[in-house]
């Protein structure tokens, strides 16, 4: 079979390829492009024989593509660069450009590059960021809604199991515990009904919330019965702002309409010093005891445990 021939196999072959296919002399001029090339720049192959990419696409990278040329021919190395390409339609594609050097002899040394159409899997790729993004942002609004009593808004019981045990078993932290209870709630149920029961439960929380530094915890332990844990530095700063919260409770009614309904808390206390670790049941089981302690001494008040 003659050289000709044979050029004519290999040339009709990569036509057929879906690939993009250049080929460069020594010189950085195109020698020859498939059909698929031609499509995807929307060049004729006899305007672009004999040109550099610098007289054909003015808008690329020409001086990085041609660095990553000359790397090839003159050291050989096999070049891959990704670069965004326009259709003619204005659509972009991003290209993978493959090249390397082809020796035919000593004087006929040329470039050949393939071009990959990664568009679908750059897209793929973008899309599944999306995808992950939109997972992390849902699982953290889960996370939120897990970890939130749904009727105060402040956090429940949940969330107080699974992270006080680190709080209270911190050597280098000092906090209060406080157990809060409303007093007399039955009877606003009993007397006004739930809905009403429901606001003060509201107007409770947010009442405290008022009285709260931004690394101070308040958590919905259960019905009327909430924990609050205070960041505070010793046992005397804590029965004082326990008291600030008792007494702005007490001074604030809740007020629906033209009814107006007095409150008060008790509050069990219980303060846990730097230098030492405590077992959260024991701190509870403490808390308890003064809750009922100021529930038995008349109410509106706070009990603390001895230090």
């Amino acid at each position: 079979m003659s050289n000709y021939k044979s050029l004519s196999i290999a040339t009709a072959v990569l036509d057929i390829l879906p690939n993009p296919v250049l080929i460069k002399n020594a010189s950085l001029e195109y020698v020859w492009i498939n059909d698929a090339f031609e499509r995807l720049f929307s060049v004729n192959r006899s305007d672009v024989v004999g040109k550099l990419d610098s007289d054909l696409f003015p808008n690329r990278q020409v001086a990085q593509c041609n660095g990553g040329d000359m790397r090839v021919l003159n050291h050989g190395e096999i070049d891959e660069s990704v670069e965004t390409v326009f259709e003619k339609s204005g659509l972009p594609k991003e290209m993978i450009t493959r090249k390397s050097k082809l020796v035919i002899s000593e004087t006929e040394v040329y470039l050949v590059g393939v071009m990959h159409d990664i568009t679908d899997v750059t897209r793929a790729n973008e899309a599944l960021v999306i995808s992950e993004t939109k997972l992390q942002e849902k699982a953290q609004e889960l996370a939120v809604l897990a970890s939130t009593d749904a009727l105060t808004g402040c956090l429940n019981r949940r969330a107080f199991m699974d992270s006080a045990p680190a709080i209270s078993e911190n050597q280098f932290q000092s906090f209060a515990l406080l157990l809060m209870d409303l007093d007399k709630f039955k009877s606003i149920n009993d007397q006004y009904g739930h809905e009403i029961g429901d606001r003060t439960l509201q107007h409770f929380t947010n009442e405290t919330k008022s009285q709260l530094l931004p690394s101070d915890k308040l958590y919905r332990y259960g019905g009327e019965e909430f924990v609050l844990l205070l960041d505070v530095g010793n046992q005397q700063e804590a029965a004082q702002r326990a008291d600030q919260i008792r007494s702005h409770i007490s001074n604030t009614p809740l007020i629906e309409d033209e009814l107006s309904i007095d409150l008060s808390i008790s509050i069990g206390l219980v303060f846990k010093d730097k230098g030492s670790s405590c077992n959260l049941d024991e701190l509870l089981h403490s808390a308890d005891e003064c809750l009922y302690k100021a529930k038995d001494g008349g109410r509106d008040r706070v009990e603390m445990a001895a230090a």
